[in-house]
């Protein structure tokens, strides 16, 4: 059973479009499982666990704690909500549903780590249900972008300046780092376990990273290249940063990563005349480039105690922050990873999340290089734009976390014979 309902949370992850009253299909599946485990009494599911999925709980309730406390404080500010936004999404409520989603997705981590520990089957398994929901998002997004060059319109991509790979997810950016976690899970499988033949792994490659081409999103790319940076450190391979970084430069020179910087830093260096030439463009007054102007200025605002989870919406529109800039109605995502936990949260509480994001890749500093990858890459998709309510970071912490278990295990046994060994006759 809780490697089945772990599954099923691996596999959901991949459909962040799904949901049920704002709420993804993902949270649903946890939230059913709490409830089903309180109409069962005499089943309970064990949270002990040795090591760091056992130390992660305090942290978790600290951290909750303190964002209940940040959404109530945030309560004195005045809020201005878009029309026509549904009730979750209404002041107070809001923040506290997404307080809710947080604790939901994070759930997920424990469900995934405590089935993942009961042994390489259950982690074999896991794997093999978290790629495969990327792999039919990905072929997913490219028969639409196909149907799309053919004239046909399908939802798998998203129509902004050009035609974006999305799969299940609502735009191609986030879906462009939830995709570099299946790719990264891909090679765990493929290069470092064995668990496919070469085959299956180059042909599920090429899937995954079609798609990920297609989604042109600018923050995947420099997810690649940094993600890169512990584990190379780990492997005392410092040398090939270097010659990364080199070969990097041509690269990001033609691609449209270096573009789309380019059109961001553009659009903010000449913000002003823009905005008098384009005062309905939503590119412009909504998403990064609006978030990269409002959110320093609500950090300045509210340093330490921040607006509450989920509120940048509900704030930004206040004239004081706005200052000047033309209100807008839709629901706004600034997408600026870091400097948004900052405003929503505040520096102090911003500074623990991020360690907390953190923490399997220090736990598994001492274990296997491919589980450092595994533990650093939560942080790195915080910290480029992933959202505290999504849920397959925190998976991909769970599946960290559970591996360092298996191996804390594995090396306690072979040491265990060793030293039987040595002292038999």
């Amino acid at each position: 059973m809780p490697v089945m309902l772990a599954i099923i949370v691996c596999v959901l992850s991949g459909f962040t479009n799904i949901k049920a009253a704002d709420i993804q299909s993902v949270e649903v599946a946890v939230l059913g499982a709490i409830i089903l485990s309180l109409m069962m009494p005499n089943r309970h599911v064990d949270l002990r666990a040795p090591g760091p999925i056992d130390a992660m709980k305090m942290k978790f309730l600290w951290m909750f704690v303190l964002i209940f406390i940040g959404s109530t404080l945030s309560l004195r500010l005045t809020f201005y909500p878009p029309i026509g936004i549904g009730p979750l999404k209404q002041p107070p409520i809001a923040t506290f549903a997404r307080l809710f989603q947080v604790m939901l997705s994070v759930c997920s981590l424990f469900i995934v780590a405590l089935a993942a520990r009961q042994g390489p089957d259950a982690f074999r398994r896991l794997l093999t249900a978290y790629v495969w929901s990327a792999y039919i998002g990905a072929a997913w997004g490219i028969v639409s972008m196909a149907a799309y060059l053919v004239g046909l319109d399908l939802p798998g991509v998203i129509i902004q300046s050009t035609a974006r790979i999305r799969g299940f997810f609502i735009e191609g950016g986030p879906f462009g780092i939830y995709l570099v976690s299946a790719i990264l899970v891909q090679v765990i499988r493929g290069h470092y376990l064995k668990y496919i033949s070469k085959t299956s792994f180059y042909a599920g490659m090429a899937v995954l990273a079609i798609a990920l081409l297609g989604a042109q999103s600018k923050a995947s790319a420099m997810l690649v290249a940094t993600l890169a940076i512990p584990y190379l450190i780990r492997v005392r391979q410092v040398k090939i940063l270097f010659v990364l970084a080199v070969l990097a430069i041509p690269l990001l020179y033609v691609s449209n990563v270096t573009a789309g910087i380019g059109g961001y830093y553009d659009s903010m260096a000449n913000f002003e005349t823009a905005l008098s030439e384009r005062p309905d463009d939503t590119n412009l007054i909504m998403g990064r480039i609006a978030g990269a102007i409002l959110l320093p200025r609500i950090v300045q605002a509210h340093p330490v105690l921040g607006i509450g989870v989920g509120n940048y919406s509900l704030v930004r529109n206040d004239p004081s922050i706005l200052q000047g800039m033309p209100r807008v109605e839709g629901w706004d995502l600034h997408g600026l990873g870091l400097l948004g936990y900052c405003a929503e949260l505040g520096i102090p509480l911003t500074i623990f999340v991020m360690w907390i994001y953190a923490y399997p890749m220090i736990a598994a500093w001492r274990t296997r290089p491919w589980i450092v990858l595994l533990g650093t890459y939560p942080i790195m998709a915080a910290v480029y734009g992933v959202q505290l309510n999504f849920a397959y970071p925190w998976i991909m912490s769970g599946l960290a976390l559970g591996a360092i278990d298996i191996d804390r295990e594995y090396r306690r046994r072979r040491g265990t014979v060793v030293a039987v060994n040595e002292v038999a006759p």
